[in-house]
């Protein structure tokens, strides 16, 4: 199935995706030069995800922040590992009841986009290009700073505009229905140009991101183990439900010890046991929402779907190897041999064994020849991920209107109490 992609869906943010349609035709008309979110990188640069770095483009590696864990202060322990547990580099299998949405590039030809690319790369905005776990960040956007939130690092803080948009307006949420509310700290998002973050296995990409959960006063601080004695259950709950809600989240990771007290809240404030128990627990065919994974009873993690920069980047994908700024699963390196090198030191080099080199380059013995040029096979770069399935968002049932008695039939036809236009407001008869 296919469907417009609603930008500016109702209850959800909407700034950010009407400025990525606006960007990206006004690309095909040349009528604008674009919102410039990110500086050129540095040319010739090589990041952790073995990506060529080409110039106005590139990948940063992701640096070892310190990030000390608070002790923990209550009777909630985090769980053990068990058989449902999952990491952060899971990768959501496609869902076959998702629908692929229209994009603004849909009847772009290849070569109208390697214009754009060649004449203003950021018109395009932001690209989500391969997997959480092996990807990259073209043009991505910085986490602001916020009245309702603290930036942990803002230079792993960049990700596309669909996941900064999305984690904005659910912290905004939040905001506005508890005034006052501790502020929620924002940890890893990604590096400006993805690829590797350490120590992480996904955070490739600009989808995922690491939240504080919500803290009583005088228990906030970054990745503080939460517990019954600490957790604000109502913050943290709000926070999930506007996830669910008003985004397309992909997954949220939490701590089983966690997903239990905000579990217990959800039901007691009198949420739709059926619906969250489909968050929690999944249901025939469709697995969890909220899913157990160790380490996570100090922060949730969430990857959102990125319909937009998810597609820009698919379709820009062979362009942006033919121009170098990512190096495909696959490929060469060049090495001139300088005399004292040997095959075995170079295939340690490059990890590689010393016969894939000999083959590649048809040697017939292990001598190398000074000054002479070989080819050695790598691999690691972005590999092309398809087409993103956008699931229905698991929405809570509508309560029922209450019961009117000896109410007249109501003389609203169907068609506009569903909130669609009636004919006559579009001229019909």
């Amino acid at each position: 199935m296919l469907r417009f992609y609603a930008f500016g869906r109702p209850g959800g943010p909407s700034t950010g995706s009407r400025t990525a349609v606006t960007l990206a035709v006004c690309a095909v008309c040349a009528a604008c030069s674009g919102s410039r979110v990110g500086g050129p990188a540095a040319p010739g640069a090589v990041g952790d995800a073995g990506a060529m770095v080409g110039e106005g483009f590139g990948f940063d590696g992701g640096g070892d922040d310190a990030t000390a864990a608070a002790t923990p202060l209550g009777e909630e322990e985090p769980t053990v590992a068990d058989k449902d547990e999952i990491d952060d580099g899971v990768e959501t299998e496609s869902d076959a009841r998702g629908q692929i949405l229209r994009h603004p590039l849909d009847n772009w030809t290849k070569e109208q986009i390697e214009a754009a690319l060649a004449k203003d790369p950021e018109s395009l905005g932001s690209m989500s290009i391969g997997y959480a776990h092996s990807g990259a960040l073209v043009n991505g956007v910085q986490m602001p700073p916020g009245d309702a939130w603290e930036l942990v690092n803002a230079d792993r803080a960049w990700g596309t505009r669909e996941t900064v948009d999305n984690l904005t307006h659910c912290l905004q949420r939040v905001a506005l229905l508890y005034p006052g509310a501790a502020k929620m700290f924002i940890g890893h998002l990604s590096s400006r140009r993805g690829g590797h973050l350490s120590p992480h296995k996904s955070h490739q990409c600009g989808r995922d991101v690491d939240v504080s959960y919500y803290y009583l006063p005088g228990y906030e601080k970054w990745y503080a183990m939460a517990h019954a004695a600490n957790l604000d259950r109502e913050r943290t709950w709000a926070f999930v439900r506007t996830l669910v809600i008003d985004t397309d989240v992909e997954l949220i990771l939490m701590d089983r010890s966690v997903q239990r007290l905000v579990r217990q809240f959800a039901l007691a404030k009198g949420e739709d046991r059926e619906w969250v128990d489909l968050l929690f627990d999944g249901a025939a065919g469709v697995p969890p929402l909220i899913r157990h994974a160790k380490g996570h009873a100090t922060h949730l993690h969430v990857r959102f779907y990125n319909p937009l920069a998810q597609e820009t980047g698919r379709r820009a994908y062979e362009i942006l190897i033919k121009r170098r700024v990512l190096q495909p699963p696959s490929y060469f390196v060049r090495y001139k041999v300088k005399p004292g090198d040997t095959l075995s030191e170079l295939a340690l080099k490059y990890h590689v064994p010393a016969k894939v080199i000999q083959q590649t380059n048809g040697m017939k013995t292990d001598v190398l020849k000074i000054d002479r040029e070989y080819r050695i096979p790598q691999s690691g770069g972005v590999r092309m991920a398809p087409r993103v399935t956008v699931p229905s968002r698991r929405l809570p049932p509508e309560p029922a209107p209450p019961a009117v008695p000896n109410a007249a039939p109501s003389a609203i036809p169907n068609a506009e109490r569903r909130g669609a236009t009636p004919p006559a407001a579009l001229g019909g008869g």
